[in-house]
């Protein structure tokens, strides 16, 4: 019974000892288990590393055969063209030493030249003192010819000038012609009355002569007429104008400059042209009172512009125009403010009556004008 619960008692001192040095051991299995497994986690993944590094070689070796195929065809293209060129060089060089030989000739002849050259050096300097001398006289052909030019250019001016006096007689020639012809057409009226009574007896036929001249002295009077009517209307026109040198009197007609009647470019009358169109009016209109009825009386209106072309965007197509729309917005307005219609024309004449023909500033001013003039009316009755 003692020896019994003695070994009971070292039984109960051994096995805590041993359980503890079993799990002791058990936990160290465990441990290296672990680390066992955690080490092929990683070999593994260093040995797919691996393999993944390989297939990429192997791509990498197969790029470069295919680049080492296409170097080798490059290389044999660059070979075939090598050989053709160290063909092209010999062909050069044999071109080379011929064209070396052809300067060596070439170089012998300029040589021979040289000293022809040389030997007339003597003749070239005296030739080329008589080419000076052909140069100075030359120039100075030139130099007359130019002047002779610009003579010719002033002796055009002057004949345009004359052919356009001579044009505007010519018209006034034509307005007297026509004059004329109405005057002879009364003339043979008178005339057929007067052969009229010439078939009456002897007394009559006195008669008839003192009424000839009856007929005469009247047609005298009614000219004398017209031109004191024309001499006082420019008189009064001369009175209303005093001082104003933008209009002027000039023998039978006074000139407006179209800057007093027109702004630039416009045919339409300004402000400062109504004006002046009115005071023509008034004073026209009263001259005319005192007029006699019989005498067939008309005022001429005339456009004129200076010889610049008309600009493009302008109502107008020529100069012909514009200088016709001045000419017939002067005769409405005057229309409008009481002149009866038949006493009235107007005409446009483009630039083709210039007064003066120079080309200047100052020219084309006084070119750009209306023109006024009281005349007899010429149409046939």
């Amino acid at each position: 019974m003692i020896q019994n619960r003695i070994r009971k008692k070292q039984l109960d001192y051994t096995w805590p000892g041993f359980v503890d040095a079993l799990s002791s051991l058990l936990m160290v299995i465990i441990f290296v288990l672990m680390i066992f497994v955690i080490s092929q986690f990683f070999i593994s993944k260093k040995m797919s590393g691996q393999d993944e590094a390989l297939i990429k070689l192997k791509n990498n070796l197969t790029e470069l055969s295919e680049l080492l195929s296409l170097e080798r065809d490059t290389t044999t293209e660059l070979t075939a063209q090598l050989s053709v060129l160290e063909e092209k060089i010999v062909a050069i060089k044999d071109d080379l030493s011929k064209e070396r030989k052809l300067t060596k000739q070439y170089q012998d002849e300029i040589r021979g030249v040289k000293n022809i050259i040389a030997l007339n050096e003597s003749d070239i300097n005296e030739l080329k003192n008589a080419l000076k001398e052909k140069i100075k006289n030359t120039s100075k052909l030139r130099n007359e010819l130019s002047d002779l030019g610009n003579q010719v250019n002033t002796k055009n001016l002057e004949i345009q000038s004359k052919d356009n006096i001579l044009k505007a007689n010519k018209e006034e020639i034509n307005q007297l012609i026509s004059t004329t012809l109405n005057l002879k057409n009364k003339l043979a009226q008178l005339q057929t009355l007067l052969s009229a009574y010439k078939a009456k007896d002897k007394k009559e036929k006195v008669k008839t002569l003192n009424l000839g001249k009856d007929v005469n002295s009247a047609l005298a009077r009614r000219v004398e007429e017209l031109e004191k009517f024309k001499s006082d209307f420019f008189g009064r026109v001369r009175e209303l104008v005093k001082g104003r040198r933008e209009i002027r009197v000039v023998g039978d007609r006074f000139v407006f400059q179209s800057e007093v009647l027109f702004t630039v470019g416009s045919d339409e009358l300004g402000v400062e042209g109504q004006l002046e169109m009115q005071k023509l009016a008034a004073t026209l209109m009263e001259i005319e009172k005192s007029f006699p009825t019989d005498i067939d009386w008309i005022l001429q209106i005339e456009g004129h512009t200076d010889s610049l072309p008309v600009k493009a965007g302008q109502t107008y197509i020529d100069n012909w125009e514009l200088s016709t729309k001045r000419a017939l917005s002067v005769l409405r307005y005057l229309i409008k403010q009481g002149i009866e219609p038949s006493r009235l024309s107007a005409s446009g004449y483009g630039s083709f009556q210039p007064i003066d023909v120079k080309n200047t500033k100052s020219a084309r001013m006084k070119n750009r004008r209306i023109e006024m003039k009281i005349t007899q009316n010429t149409k046939i009755k």
